[in-house]
């Protein structure tokens, strides 16, 4: 499966955090590491690293080779140069290869907002025991890529005009 083809379920516990934080360690050691050395780095747990690489690479910020080496790809040195607002279009596009922002992206753009009940609706179909820290983290992605939010009385989540 080609890069823009992949799809990714953002993991409930992952956040745009996590992204950062990998691109910037990519971009200081040279901008090419073997994930084991980049694990090191980041202290991150054995079972969270893939993860992360799987949405840093489903957003188009790093690509790995066939050794398994990761490499930061343009758009990636772009976000870690630059001001984050400069790349948020491109990375809204890139968006769309991670699930459930596809498909709350799909809904949301008929209906420009939707009940809270109606978002749980739509994580419970990717996250069944771990709903209720999903709705958080998916919030967090939605506000970090100026793509939706929640209204302030928690009843409402919106499409972001952009």
């Amino acid at each position: 499966m080609s890069q823009e083809s992949k799809i990714v379920v953002l993991p409930y516990y992952l956040t745009p955090d996590h992204i950062l934080g990998l691109i910037e360690a990519l971009h200081s050691l040279g901008n090419k590491v073997d994930p084991m050395q980049l694990g090191d780095l980041l202290g991150e747990n054995i079972d969270v690293l893939p993860h992360v690489i799987d949405v840093a690479e489903a957003l188009g910020l790093v690509s790995v080779d066939a050794k398994g080496d990761l490499s930061l790809t343009e758009l990636g040195e772009k976000v870690v140069r630059g001001n984050i607002k400069s790349v948020k279009s491109m990375l809204k596009e890139n968006a769309r290869r991670l699930e459930p922002l596809n498909t709350l992206l799909k809904v949301l753009s008929k209906n420009r907002r939707i009940s809270v009940e109606e978002y749980e609706n739509i994580l419970s179909r990717y996250y069944y025991v771990h709903l209720n820290e999903a709705k958080y983290t998916i919030l967090q992605w939605g506000a970090f890529l100026g793509l939706f939010k929640m209204d302030g009385n928690d009843e409402y989540v919106y499409l972001l005009h952009s």
